[in-house]
């Protein structure tokens, strides 16, 4: 699953320090572990990857995600509010708030977005 966390028009992005995908740039996102909701994974990856404690609202988007080993289903889920200062976890190098995606994120998260916070790469 995603969190696509819009602020003041702009899209939180972080960048992967570890593969897949190392040295693009990504929302927070990750796997959801057995009994857990697809929002609260949204929350504990926001808590694990970057600190903060987040509101979840709806979902935005979804797609199919191939890696070297797997093929995934990802849920994109809006985030509404965020408290926290951001520290990033050993996964990620960096993180910035883009009006526009860098050509080298992992997906064109700009279809998740609505059109009040278009956003393109």
């Amino acid at each position: 699953m995603d969190g696509v966390y819009v602020k003041d028009g702009k899209v939180l992005l972080l960048k992967r320090g570890v593969e897949p995908f190392k040295g693009c740039w990504h929302v927070v996102g990750g796997h959801v572990e057995a009994d857990e909701s697809l929002r609260a994974a949204v929350k504990r990856e926001f808590r694990e990857e970057t600190g903060l404690d987040v509101v979840v609202g709806g979902i935005v988007g979804g797609r199919f995600e191939e890696t070297f080993d797997r093929i995934k289903i990802i849920v994109a889920f809006e985030v509404t509010s965020a408290e926290g200062e951001i520290c990033l976890n050993s996964e990620n190098e960096a993180y910035g708030w883009f009006d526009e995606f860098p050509c080298d994120s992992v997906y064109d998260y700009a279809n998740y977005l609505p059109n009040k916070h278009s956003i393109s790469k």
